[in-house]
């Protein structure tokens, strides 16, 4: 028997006395724009697409999510996991239109803000962070739980920053392997108490 991650294990034992039909009253959000939506991805029809958007295969995206492409596409890659509340926008600035890119195996905690200028590979957004519109976050970067960047800066690979006094260091370890299990197990979950937005890129 497949074992869940102990994250959800909590909330699946609320739910399993009650159909997959009654469990969760799924509120469908009215999504506007051009969405490209990748076979394998798991969209919730709860979360709330806005402007030309991009999704890649295996990326989840969690009800009550917003993502919205205010002054260029959004483009994120395959096996994000982009969770409860998070807010991804893509602000408008001077000038041409300039994509937000979101590389591949980040994961965005509940209730976290990202208006990055780009974001890399691997990274953790902690819950209730809030990255700024003039960052660039490369890869294996975590942004802990209540931190603000604000200024204008790159952070270097690996780069943690946590605490009320932002403290820094550097890791070299990335925690891939356990976040491409617990999107293993929410692709196979989701769908049984979610309405889904349909792939539209094979």
């Amino acid at each position: 028997t497949e074992t869940p991650p102990i994250n959800y294990r909590i909330k699946m034992s609320k739910t399993k006395s009650q159909s997959p039909r009654t469990a969760v009253k799924s509120t469908q959000i009215k999504s506007i724009g051009n969405f490209k939506i990748a076979l394998g991805a798991v969209v919730c029809s709860e979360a709330q697409l806005t402007g030309d958007i991009t999704i890649g295969s295996r990326t989840v995206v969690h009800p009550t999510v917003k993502i919205i492409a205010e002054g260029g596409p959004v483009i994120i890659g395959s096996n994000n996991l982009i969770m409860e509340r998070t807010v991804i926008i893509n602000k408008k600035r001077e000038g041409e239109s300039v994509p937000l890119v979101i590389g591949d195996g980040n994961v965005f905690e509940c209730g976290c803000h990202c208006e990055s200028l780009s974001v890399g590979d691997e990274n953790t957004f902690e819950a209730r962070s809030f990255i700024g519109v003039n960052i660039v976050v490369t890869e294996r970067c975590v942004i802990g739980t209540n931190c603000s960047l604000l200024s204008k800066e790159t952070l270097p690979p690996g780069t943690v920053i946590t605490g009320k006094d932002h403290l820094r260091w550097t890791r070299q370890a990335t925690t891939q392997a356990s976040n491409l299990q617990q999107i293993e197990y929410l692709v196979k979950l989701l769908p049984n108490f979610h309405r889904l937005t349909k792939p539209s890129v094979s």
